[in-house]
């Protein structure tokens, strides 16, 4: 049988910018796949950076991945659209292909590239586990998110779509004595009740959102240069923030349970910085209620490969956020957790194949970024599942440098999880901050 796992970039990629390095390496997690399933011939086609499919060094594939292995072939893909990308894939002979869809700035619109070339090749004849192109859209575009939403029944925030180019008609229409939009949607902005969430309708997860906390501080960050599309505009749910992450194909669902995030002192998950912990046991977070939903969400969207929800707990209430078709920041999170990998998740889905491994206590959690001495150090401690360093060698602001992120825990219980924590705090003191620490622990506490 020949696999193949492909997933495209829209965006230019300069490997000599960036020095990626992951512990254990891709190709590690990739000779355990082919061990186990050796009836399986695997093609990976992919565009740099290759994220959850390749270890790179500059613009090229690490040897490490090179090595003569007559079950497994990297490609790097030079398609600049779908059609060229699908005509590589079919020169594989493939008989099933898996989107690995991972996400880029600004626009988070990968998944609907991967779906677009998945239509191609099931016109081909071939099996692929990817989501449709449908889903792909309506999960990028907020606006037609929240209408989804509504028409499932799902809980979510309640706020509205704002269309930029209306809402500002009167600067290229000097003929425009009174802007009629802009008027109906300063009338809805002050019937909301503060703070507000603004975010772009198709931004990638929490990068330019802005909490308002007034009708005057909304309308000065509506009108200044920080907006520059359309926007989503709801009102901000207080509570725990959360993520879960559904696989499946056909009606057939496996949902992950939650886990906790933390969020930075503005009320927002940071991508660079927030904390993720679980899974989430504790029985005041009515799971059964959570798993409803993400079922019907699930079908509602047809799902067909993976999902990532992004959730709120508030006032014993679950509400959805929004929905992400694709490989997500908790997707590893995860297989750690679960002893396995995301490509043998995404792989049993696509064979029809139960996703049963046991989810253990996990916390995963981003530092400064580190060198190659203290990662090796740190890689060798106890329950340090994973390490992953991204750091930006062009960048000239700090928090663009990047960080790197730890997979740690896999224990049988949340007090074992925070014993370890404190242990490893305590061996690297330099590499926790106390605010860290603090809400690391808040987390584990409400497990």
């Amino acid at each position: 049988m020949n696999v193949v796992f492909y997933s495209s970039n829209s965006n230019f990629f300069e490997g000599n910018d960036f020095d990626i390095k992951r512990i254990p390496s891709e190709a590690q997690s990739w000779e355990a796949l082919v061990k186990e399933f050796p009836d399986i011939n695997f093609t990976v086609i992919t565009q740099l950076p290759g994220t959850f499919l390749l270890d790179i060094q500059g613009n090229n594939i690490e040897e490490s991945l090179q090595k003569n292995n007559p079950k497994i072939k990297f490609l790097l893909s030079s398609a600049k659209d779908a059609p060229s990308f699908a005509d590589e894939i079919l020169l594989q002979d493939a008989d099933l292909a898996i989107a690995a869809s991972f996400w880029v700035r600004p626009f988070d619109w990968l998944s609907l590239e991967d779906a677009l070339i998945a239509s191609l090749l099931r016109d081909k004849g071939i099996h692929v586990l990817c989501n449709s192109q449908e889903t792909a859209l309506c999960c990028m575009d907020k606006g037609m998110t929240q209408s989804l939403f509504e028409r499932a029944g799902l809980a979510f925030a309640k706020g509205f779509t704002l269309d930029l180019q209306l809402f500002r008609a009167e600067r290229s229409h000097k003929e425009m004595r009174n802007n009629v939009y802009r008027e109906f949607i300063l009338t809805r902005l002050r019937k909301l009740t503060y703070p507000i969430v603004i975010k772009s309708t198709t931004g990638l997860s929490s990068y330019g959102m802005g909490l308002a906390v007034s009708f005057k501080q909304a309308l000065a960050y509506l009108d200044s240069g920080k907006t520059n599309s359309d926007r989503i505009i709801e009102e901000y749910i207080e509570g725990d923030q959360a993520g879960a992450e559904v696989y499946g194909k056909d009606g057939h669902y496996k949902i992950l349970p939650p886990f906790l995030f933390s969020v930075s002192r503005w009320g927002l998950t940071s991508p660079k910085q927030s904390i993720k912990a679980g899974p989430i046991t504790n029985e005041k977070y009515k799971l059964d209620q959570l798993y409803e939903m993400l079922l019907k969400a699930a079908k509602e969207i047809k799902l067909n490969g993976i999902m990532q929800v992004d959730l709120v707990f508030s006032k014993g209430k679950w509400f959805i956020i929004e929905i992400n078709p694709r490989i997500s920041g908790m997707s590893e999170t995860y297989a750690e957790a679960m002893g396995t990998s995301v490509k043998k998740m995404l792989l049993q889905t696509a064979l029809g194949k139960k996703i049963e491994s046991p989810l253990a206590y996990t916390i995963n959690f981003k530092l400064p970024l580190l060198t190659d001495e203290q990662m090796q150090s740190l890689a060798k401690e106890e329950n340090v599942l994973m390490i992953r360093q991204n750091r930006n060698k062009a960048a000239r602001q700090e928090r663009e440098k990047g960080y790197c992120e730890i997979i740690f825990g896999k224990r049988n219980s949340v007090a074992d999880l925070e014993k370890d924590l404190d242990r490893l705090s305590c061996k690297y003191p330099t590499f926790f901050e106390e605010d860290f620490l603090v809400k690391a622990k808040d987390l584990l506490a409400k497990m």
